[in-house]
Protein backbone atom coordinates (compact mmCIF):
# COMPACT_ATOMS: atom_id res chain seq x y z
CA UNK A 1 0.00 0.00 0.00
CA UNK A 2 1.90 2.87 -1.35
CA UNK A 3 2.02 6.67 -1.78
CA UNK A 4 3.03 8.71 -4.83
CA UNK A 5 6.51 8.92 -3.27
CA UNK A 6 6.81 5.65 -2.83
CA UNK A 7 6.06 4.75 -6.30
CA UNK A 8 9.39 7.17 -7.42
CA UNK A 9 11.55 5.02 -5.75
CA UNK A 10 10.14 1.57 -6.53
CA UNK A 11 12.75 -0.92 -7.50
CA UNK A 12 10.55 -3.30 -9.70
CA UNK A 13 7.41 -2.70 -11.49
CA UNK A 14 4.36 -4.12 -10.07
CA UNK A 15 1.94 -5.83 -13.01
CA UNK A 16 -0.97 -4.74 -11.42
CA UNK A 17 -2.23 -2.04 -9.33
CA UNK A 18 -5.23 -0.57 -8.04
CA UNK A 19 -5.11 3.33 -7.81
CA UNK A 20 -7.97 4.50 -5.23
CA UNK A 21 -8.25 8.59 -5.91
CA UNK A 22 -8.85 9.78 -9.64
CA UNK A 23 -7.18 13.46 -9.01
CA UNK A 24 -4.82 14.88 -10.85
CA UNK A 25 -2.22 12.38 -8.58
CA UNK A 26 -4.34 9.08 -9.13
CA UNK A 27 -4.81 9.91 -13.49
CA UNK A 28 -1.15 10.68 -13.70
CA UNK A 29 0.11 7.84 -12.42
CA UNK A 30 -2.70 5.87 -14.29
CA UNK A 31 -1.81 7.23 -17.21
CA UNK A 32 2.03 5.98 -16.65
CA UNK A 33 1.17 2.66 -15.21
CA UNK A 34 -0.60 1.85 -17.98
CA UNK A 35 1.82 3.21 -20.73
CA UNK A 36 3.98 0.92 -18.91
CA UNK A 37 1.99 -2.11 -19.56
CA UNK A 38 0.65 -2.48 -15.66
CA UNK A 39 -2.90 -3.75 -15.49
CA UNK A 40 -4.54 -0.61 -13.76
CA UNK A 41 -7.83 0.22 -12.07
CA UNK A 42 -8.76 3.86 -10.57
CA UNK A 43 -11.61 4.15 -8.31
CA UNK A 44 -12.76 7.23 -7.17
CA UNK A 45 -15.78 8.39 -4.86
CA UNK A 46 -17.17 11.08 -7.31
CA UNK A 47 -19.10 10.42 -10.24
CA UNK A 48 -16.37 11.44 -12.96
CA UNK A 49 -12.63 11.15 -12.91
CA UNK A 50 -10.99 14.39 -12.46
CA UNK A 51 -13.64 15.80 -11.02
CA UNK A 52 -12.80 19.82 -10.39
CA UNK A 53 -12.06 19.50 -14.08
CA UNK A 54 -14.92 20.41 -16.62
CA UNK A 55 -17.22 17.15 -17.36
CA UNK A 56 -16.31 16.93 -21.28
CA UNK A 57 -12.92 16.51 -20.41
CA UNK A 58 -13.16 13.91 -17.46
CA UNK A 59 -15.35 12.00 -19.73
CA UNK A 60 -13.24 12.34 -22.87
CA UNK A 61 -10.11 11.13 -20.51
CA UNK A 62 -12.28 8.58 -18.98
CA UNK A 63 -12.83 6.74 -22.93
CA UNK A 64 -8.93 7.45 -23.67
CA UNK A 65 -7.52 5.41 -20.35
CA UNK A 66 -10.21 3.03 -20.89
CA UNK A 67 -9.11 2.14 -24.34
CA UNK A 68 -5.57 1.94 -23.24
CA UNK A 69 -7.11 -0.90 -20.98
CA UNK A 70 -7.47 0.93 -17.84
CA UNK A 71 -10.83 -0.24 -15.83
CA UNK A 72 -12.36 3.11 -14.04
CA UNK A 73 -14.50 2.42 -11.28
CA UNK A 74 -16.19 6.16 -10.49
CA UNK A 75 -19.16 6.28 -7.94
CA UNK A 76 -17.26 3.67 -5.74
CA UNK A 77 -15.83 3.45 -2.48
CA UNK A 78 -13.58 1.84 -0.84
CA UNK A 79 -14.02 0.21 2.15
CA UNK A 80 -11.04 -0.07 4.55
CA UNK A 81 -12.08 -2.61 6.75
CA UNK A 82 -11.82 -4.78 3.81
CA UNK A 83 -8.23 -3.83 2.51
CA UNK A 84 -5.50 -6.82 3.22
CA UNK A 85 -2.11 -7.00 2.45
CA UNK A 86 0.46 -9.81 2.35
CA UNK A 87 3.77 -10.96 0.78
CA UNK A 88 1.54 -11.90 -2.91
CA UNK A 89 -0.10 -8.36 -3.05
CA UNK A 90 -3.17 -6.60 -1.79
CA UNK A 91 -6.81 -7.92 -1.89
CA UNK A 92 -9.46 -5.05 -1.03
CA UNK A 93 -13.32 -4.52 -1.23
CA UNK A 94 -15.20 -1.32 -2.90
CA UNK A 95 -18.45 -0.44 -3.12
CA UNK A 96 -20.63 1.39 -6.44
CA UNK A 97 -22.96 1.16 -7.94
CA UNK A 98 -22.86 -2.46 -9.11
CA UNK A 99 -22.63 -3.93 -5.82
CA UNK A 100 -19.68 -4.49 -3.77
CA UNK A 101 -16.41 -5.80 -6.04
CA UNK A 102 -13.68 -7.07 -4.68
CA UNK A 103 -10.11 -6.33 -6.01
CA UNK A 104 -6.69 -7.73 -5.77
CA UNK A 105 -3.55 -6.10 -7.08
CA UNK A 106 0.17 -6.38 -6.77
CA UNK A 107 -0.18 -2.60 -5.16
CA UNK A 108 -2.11 0.06 -3.91
CA UNK A 109 -1.83 3.41 -4.80
CA UNK A 110 -3.42 5.67 -1.96
CA UNK A 111 -3.51 8.99 -4.20
CA UNK A 112 -6.99 10.73 -2.11
CA UNK A 113 -5.52 14.17 -1.34
CA UNK A 114 -2.62 15.85 0.63
CA UNK A 115 -1.72 17.00 4.39
CA UNK A 116 0.36 19.58 5.11
CA UNK A 117 3.90 18.67 7.09
CA UNK A 118 3.61 21.01 9.90
CA UNK A 119 3.77 19.17 13.02
CA UNK A 120 6.98 20.32 15.11
CA UNK A 121 7.16 23.64 14.10
CA UNK A 122 5.47 25.55 16.85
CA UNK A 123 3.13 27.36 14.74
CA UNK A 124 0.24 27.13 17.87
CA UNK A 125 3.30 28.64 20.41
CA UNK A 126 3.75 31.08 17.94
CA UNK A 127 -0.14 32.03 17.36
CA UNK A 128 -0.39 31.13 13.74
CA UNK A 129 -4.09 30.22 13.28
CA UNK A 130 -4.81 26.87 10.70
CA UNK A 131 -8.03 26.40 9.06
CA UNK A 132 -9.04 22.46 8.41
CA UNK A 133 -5.53 21.73 9.35
CA UNK A 134 -3.60 24.11 6.85
CA UNK A 135 -2.19 27.18 7.61
CA UNK A 136 -4.78 30.64 7.23
CA UNK A 137 -3.33 33.26 5.39
CA UNK A 138 -4.62 36.52 3.80
CA UNK A 139 -4.32 38.06 0.35
CA UNK A 140 -0.60 38.84 1.16
CA UNK A 141 0.34 35.19 2.18
CA UNK A 142 0.54 36.63 5.53
CA UNK A 143 -0.38 34.24 8.63
CA UNK A 144 -2.04 35.49 11.83
CA UNK A 145 1.19 35.58 13.68
CA UNK A 146 3.24 38.94 13.16
CA UNK A 147 6.18 38.62 10.43
CA UNK A 148 5.28 34.97 9.90
CA UNK A 149 4.18 34.14 5.96
CA UNK A 150 3.12 30.87 4.66
CA UNK A 151 3.23 30.24 1.38
CA UNK A 152 2.24 26.50 -1.14
CA UNK A 153 0.37 23.47 -0.31
CA UNK A 154 0.43 24.14 3.62
CA UNK A 155 -1.85 27.29 2.97
CA UNK A 156 -4.51 24.53 1.71
CA UNK A 157 -5.03 26.83 -1.79
CA UNK A 158 -4.40 25.15 -5.89
CA UNK A 159 -1.80 22.40 -4.84
CA UNK A 160 0.03 23.63 -7.68
CA UNK A 161 4.26 24.13 -7.71
CA UNK A 162 3.88 27.62 -10.26
CA UNK A 163 0.93 28.32 -7.77
CA UNK A 164 3.37 28.30 -4.67
CA UNK A 165 5.98 30.06 -6.86
CA UNK A 166 3.95 33.30 -7.42
CA UNK A 167 3.02 33.13 -3.89
CA UNK A 168 6.44 32.77 -2.55
CA UNK A 169 7.24 36.11 -5.23
CA UNK A 170 3.94 38.10 -3.59
CA UNK A 171 5.49 37.21 -0.23
CA UNK A 172 9.17 38.64 -0.34
CA UNK A 173 7.48 41.26 -2.26
CA UNK A 174 5.11 42.04 0.56
CA UNK A 175 7.93 41.66 3.27
CA UNK A 176 10.00 44.07 0.92
CA UNK A 177 7.33 46.63 0.87
CA UNK A 178 7.56 46.46 -2.79
CA UNK A 179 4.13 46.86 -4.85
CA UNK A 180 2.53 43.62 -5.34
CA UNK A 181 -0.84 42.47 -6.99
CA UNK A 182 -2.91 39.77 -5.13
CA UNK A 183 -3.21 36.66 -6.78
CA UNK A 184 -6.53 35.55 -8.72
CA UNK A 185 -6.63 32.35 -8.08
CA UNK A 186 -9.72 32.32 -10.56
CA UNK A 187 -6.85 32.87 -13.35
CA UNK A 188 -4.17 30.71 -12.71
CA UNK A 189 -3.59 27.47 -14.88
CA UNK A 190 -4.46 24.30 -13.33
CA UNK A 191 -2.08 21.33 -15.62
CA UNK A 192 -2.45 17.40 -14.80
CA UNK A 193 0.24 15.55 -17.12
CA UNK A 194 -1.86 12.21 -18.04
CA UNK A 195 -1.69 11.64 -21.91
CA UNK A 196 -3.65 12.72 -23.46
CA UNK A 197 -2.68 15.86 -21.26
CA UNK A 198 -5.52 18.30 -19.61
CA UNK A 199 -4.76 22.03 -18.74
CA UNK A 200 -7.67 24.68 -17.81
CA UNK A 201 -8.22 27.73 -16.25
CA UNK A 202 -11.29 30.11 -14.68
CA UNK A 203 -14.19 28.53 -14.67
CA UNK A 204 -15.90 25.07 -15.80
CA UNK A 205 -18.92 25.08 -17.81
CA UNK A 206 -20.83 24.01 -14.68
CA UNK A 207 -19.59 26.27 -12.44
CA UNK A 208 -20.58 29.21 -14.55
CA UNK A 209 -24.07 28.11 -15.40
CA UNK A 210 -24.07 28.07 -11.62
CA UNK A 211 -23.37 31.05 -10.82
CA UNK A 212 -25.44 32.54 -13.11
CA UNK A 213 -24.17 33.60 -16.47
CA UNK A 214 -25.49 32.88 -19.44
CA UNK A 215 -23.41 30.31 -20.86
CA UNK A 216 -21.82 30.00 -24.10
CA UNK A 217 -19.25 27.39 -25.13
CA UNK A 218 -16.84 27.62 -28.68
CA UNK A 219 -14.85 23.97 -29.24
CA UNK A 220 -12.28 23.03 -31.62
CA UNK A 221 -11.23 19.88 -32.18
CA UNK A 222 -7.72 18.54 -32.65
CA UNK A 223 -8.50 15.92 -35.09
CA UNK A 224 -9.10 19.02 -37.15
CA UNK A 225 -5.69 20.69 -36.49
CA UNK A 226 -2.50 20.29 -38.78
CA UNK A 227 0.31 20.19 -36.26
CA UNK A 228 -1.94 17.83 -34.47
CA UNK A 229 -2.01 15.51 -37.63
CA UNK A 230 1.40 15.92 -38.33
CA UNK A 231 2.49 15.22 -34.72
CA UNK A 232 0.83 12.03 -34.96
CA UNK A 233 -1.51 13.02 -31.58
CA UNK A 234 -5.10 14.34 -32.64
CA UNK A 235 -6.57 13.62 -29.59
CA UNK A 236 -8.48 15.91 -27.61
CA UNK A 237 -10.03 19.49 -27.78
CA UNK A 238 -9.95 23.02 -26.51
CA UNK A 239 -13.61 24.16 -25.20
CA UNK A 240 -13.91 28.05 -24.31
CA UNK A 241 -16.57 28.85 -21.86
CA UNK A 242 -17.58 32.68 -22.24
CA UNK A 243 -20.47 34.83 -20.94
CA UNK A 244 -22.77 35.89 -23.54
CA UNK A 245 -23.48 38.69 -22.05
CA UNK A 246 -20.33 40.74 -21.82
CA UNK A 247 -18.57 38.59 -24.11
CA UNK A 248 -15.92 37.74 -21.53
CA UNK A 249 -13.84 34.21 -21.37
CA UNK A 250 -14.87 32.49 -18.13
CA UNK A 251 -12.70 29.31 -18.73
CA UNK A 252 -10.95 27.40 -20.80
CA UNK A 253 -10.15 23.41 -20.53
CA UNK A 254 -8.01 21.92 -23.13
CA UNK A 255 -7.23 17.96 -23.83
CA UNK A 256 -4.26 17.32 -26.12
CA UNK A 257 -0.64 16.09 -26.26
CA UNK A 258 0.54 19.73 -25.35
CA UNK A 259 -2.06 21.16 -23.52
CA UNK A 260 0.06 22.44 -20.55
CA UNK A 261 2.20 24.70 -22.90
CA UNK A 262 -1.03 25.81 -24.68
CA UNK A 263 -2.48 27.34 -21.39
CA UNK A 264 -0.33 30.04 -20.79
CA UNK A 265 -1.22 31.68 -23.89
CA UNK A 266 -5.14 31.62 -22.29
CA UNK A 267 -3.43 32.89 -18.84
CA UNK A 268 -2.13 35.50 -20.35
CA UNK A 269 -5.00 36.96 -21.77
CA UNK A 270 -6.92 35.92 -18.26
CA UNK A 271 -4.23 38.50 -16.59
CA UNK A 272 -4.87 40.94 -19.14
CA UNK A 273 -8.98 40.70 -18.86
CA UNK A 274 -9.13 40.38 -22.73
CA UNK A 275 -12.49 38.87 -24.25
CA UNK A 276 -13.47 36.50 -26.61
CA UNK A 277 -13.54 38.53 -29.65
CA UNK A 278 -9.91 39.32 -29.23
CA UNK A 279 -8.53 35.85 -28.54
CA UNK A 280 -10.53 34.93 -32.01
CA UNK A 281 -9.34 38.12 -33.59
CA UNK A 282 -5.61 36.83 -32.76
CA UNK A 283 -3.38 35.35 -35.50
CA UNK A 284 -1.81 32.49 -34.87
CA UNK A 285 0.84 30.94 -36.79
CA UNK A 286 -0.04 28.17 -38.71
CA UNK A 287 0.50 24.62 -38.19
CA UNK A 288 0.31 25.49 -34.55
CA UNK A 289 -1.88 24.03 -32.51
CA UNK A 290 -2.49 27.45 -30.52
CA UNK A 291 -4.45 27.41 -33.70
CA UNK A 292 -7.26 25.49 -31.97
CA UNK A 293 -7.44 27.85 -29.22
CA UNK A 294 -8.36 30.96 -31.68
CA UNK A 295 -10.62 28.77 -33.38
CA UNK A 296 -12.36 27.85 -29.95
CA UNK A 297 -12.51 31.35 -29.13
CA UNK A 298 -14.34 32.20 -33.22
CA UNK A 299 -17.00 29.39 -32.59
CA UNK A 300 -17.50 30.98 -29.22
CA UNK A 301 -17.97 34.51 -30.81
CA UNK A 302 -19.76 33.19 -33.89
CA UNK A 303 -22.62 32.09 -30.83
CA UNK A 304 -22.80 35.03 -28.61
CA UNK A 305 -23.46 37.02 -32.61
CA UNK A 306 -26.35 34.83 -33.12
CA UNK A 307 -27.40 35.07 -29.18
CA UNK A 308 -27.68 38.85 -29.62
CA UNK A 309 -29.16 38.86 -32.62
CA UNK A 310 -32.29 36.68 -31.66
CA UNK A 311 -32.63 38.56 -28.34
CA UNK A 312 -32.73 42.02 -30.63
Amino acid sequence: ILSSDDLLTMERLPRSIVIVGAGAVGVEFTSCYADFGCQVTLVEIAPRILPLEDAEVSTALARSLAARGVRILTSTTLLPERVKAGEGGVRLAVRGPDGEVTLAAEAVLVAVGRQPVIDGLGLEEAGVRLERGFIAVDAEMRTSAPGIYAVGDVTGGLLLAHVAAAEGALAADHIASRPAVALDYRRLPRATYCRPQVASIGLTEEEATAQGYTVVTGRAHLRANGKALITGEPEGFVKLVADARSGDVLGVHILGAQSTEMIAEVALGQLLDVAVWEIGATVHPHPTLSEAIGEAALAAQRRIAALSTTQR
